[in-house]
């Protein structure tokens, strides 16, 4: 195998979310990973809402915008 094709794979690189968690992963990426959701605040694996988004994402603004164009159409 050529060695100059893969890319560097880095261990214990530390993962923030906006719920101030912070754990670490084995990734390509060297430097520290900033993320929405994780685990521990992703409603799928908790089974409750727990984070308060401090900046809205596009999903959010989708929805505010299609909000308003649905109650000028009424």
């Amino acid at each position: 195998m050529k060695n100059w094709i893969h890319w560097n794979y880095y261990q214990d690189v530390e993962v923030n979310c906006i719920c101030w968690e912070s754990f670490t992963v084995n990734t390509t990426v060297a430097w520290p990973v900033k993320v929405e959701t994780c685990y521990r605040c992703h409603p799928v694996f908790n089974k409750e809402k727990v984070i308060k988004k401090v900046v809205k994402g596009r999903l959010e603004k989708f929805l505010e915008k299609q909000k308003k164009i649905d109650s000028m159409k009424k």
